[in-house]
C-alpha cells in the first residue's frame, strides 16, 4: 500500500499525488509486468538491502538496492475527453530502484519499501539519427538461440523491456536481409571463439523499425564437452530507426513474401545448427590430438606386429626345452622313490642263499 508519493508523480504520470496514497502500487503496474514486480519484491524481502536507518551509512553497497524495468499507468483525466472509459490505457516505461528500510517507532520495527522511479524516453530525436557518441548494450543467448539476458541500457534504444524478450528467439531480432552475412559470422565465432567487430547490420526495435549496429561477439565453450554453451554480444548502436519513438505501438514496416520468410527461417535454423554441430576450436584441437595419438598407436602396433612372429618362435623353443628337462627330472625322482624298487631290494637282501 502506498503511504507517500512525491509531487513529481503528477508531472510525470498526471496523477494527483493523493490519488496513489492508500492504494496498492501494483494496481498501477502493467499486467504483463506484475509477476516480475512481485518476484522482485519477494526476493528483496528475503534478503533485505538495508538493516536499519542507523546502519544505512555503513551499507553503501546495499544502498544500491535492486532494479527492474516496468510500465506504469498514466492518468486518464477529463482532458482526454468525455469518453474516458473508452480511451486506451497508456503506460510509460520506468526504471524502478528498490530499497528496504527498517524503521523503529512506538509500534516496533516496521519494514518499508522505498521505490525511486526514473522514466525512460526514446534515445532518438530524429529519423535515422546517427549517434555522435558510441553507445552499447550487452545481450546473451544460448546455443539454441534462446535469449537469456539483455542489458537495461538497451531499453531506450530498442524499446523492449527485458522481460518482454527474454526466453525468446534472439535471432528474430536480426533483419532477415542480414541473416546470410550473420550466418558466416557465427561460423567464424564458433570456430575461433570470438569476433572482434562485425560489419554494420540491422536489428528490429519495439516499434517495428530497425536500428543499425555493429557487434563484438564472444562464445563460451564448455571445457568438458568442448561444445558451445552461450554467445555474448556487445552491440554498438550506429544509427537510429526511421521512427525515432521506439516505445510506440509496433508497425508492420517489413513486408516479406512467403519465399523471403522461408529463406529467413532457413538461415536462422542454419545458425542454430552451426552453434550446435560445428566443431569449436577446443574440440578441433582435441580431435587433432586424438587423431595424432591414434596414428602413433597404429604405427607402434605395426612395428610390434612385424617383430612379433620371431619372438614367439624363440619363446616357444625355450618353453619346450624347459618342459622336457622338467619332465625327465621328475621321472627320475619318481623312479627313485618307487615302492616296488624298495620292496624288491629288501626281499633280495633278507633271503639267504641256499
Amino acid at each position: 500500500v502506498v503511504l507517500y508519493a512525491t509531487a513529481s508523480l503528477t508531472s510525470t504520470l498526471g496523477f494527483p499525488k493523493d490519488m496513489w496514497v492508500g492504494r496498492s502500487f501494483i494496481d498501477f503496474v502493467h499486467p504483463r509486468d506484475r509477476n516480475t514486480f512481485a518476484s522482485q519484491i519477494t526476493s528483496g524481502l528475503a534478503i533485505p538491502k538495508v538493516v536499519s536507518l542507523t546502519e544505512e551509512k555503513d551499507h553503501t553497497k546495499e544502498n544500491q538496492g535492486s532494479t527492474m524495468v516496468c510500465r506504469i499507468r498514466r492518468y486518464r483525466g477529463l482532458s482526454c475527453g468525455f469518453g474516458v472509459k473508452n480511451t486506451t490505457t497508456a503506460y510509460l516505461p520506468f526504471l524502478l530502484k528498490f530499497r528496504f528500510k527498517n524503521i523503529n517507532d512506538d509500534k516496533g520495527t516496521v519494514i518499508y519499501l522505498v521505490i525511486q522511479a526514473v522514466p525512460f524516453f526514446s534515445a532518438f530525436k530524429t529519423s535515422n539519427e546517427v549517434l555522435a557518441k558510441s553507445v552499447s548494450f550487452v545481450m546473451r543467448h544460448s546455443a539454441d538461440g534462446n535469449l537469456e539476458y539483455i542489458d537495461v541500457e538497451s531499453v531506450p534504444y530498442l524499446g523492449y523491456l527485458p522481460q518482454d524478450i527474454t526466453n525468446r528467439d534472439a535471432l528474430l531480432l536480426y533483419h532477415p536481409g542480414d541473416l546470410g552475412y550473420l550466418q558466416e559470422v557465427y561460423k567464424s565465432l564458433v570456430k575461433e571463439g570470438n569476433v572482434a567487430r562485425s560489419k554494420t547490420y540491422r536489428m528490429v526495435t519495439q516499434n517495428g523499425h530497425f536500428i543499425k549496429v555493429e557487434t563484438e561477439w564472444s562464445a563460451f565453450i564448455n571445457p568438458w564437452s568442448k561444445k558451445l554453451e552461450f554467445v555474448t554480444g556487445k552491440y554498438y548502436i550506429i544509427e537510429g530507426p526511421a521512427n525515432p519513438d521506439v516505445f510506440q505501438n509496433p508497425e508492420n514496416v517489413l513486408k516479406l513474401t512467403e519465399e523471403q520468410k522461408n529463406q529467413a527461417k532457413v538461415y536462422r535454423d542454419g545458425i542454430v545448427r552451426i552453434m550446435k554441430e560445428v566443431l569449436t576450436k577446443p574440440a578441433e584441437i582435441a580431435k587433432q590430438q586424438m587423431s595424432k595419438r591414434c596414428q602413433d598407436l597404429a604405427l607402434f602396433m605395426e612395428i610390434l606386429m612385424e617383430e612379433q612372429p620371431k619372438a614367439v618362435d624363440e619363446l616357444r623353443v625355450e618353453i619346450q626345452d624347459a618342459d622336457h628337462s622338467y619332465y625327465e627330472r621328475d621321472s627320475v625322482i619318481l623312479g627313485g622313490i618307487s615302492p616296488h624298487h624298495e620292496y624288491d631290494s629288501k626281499s633280495s637282501t633278507g633271503t639267504p642263499l641256499s
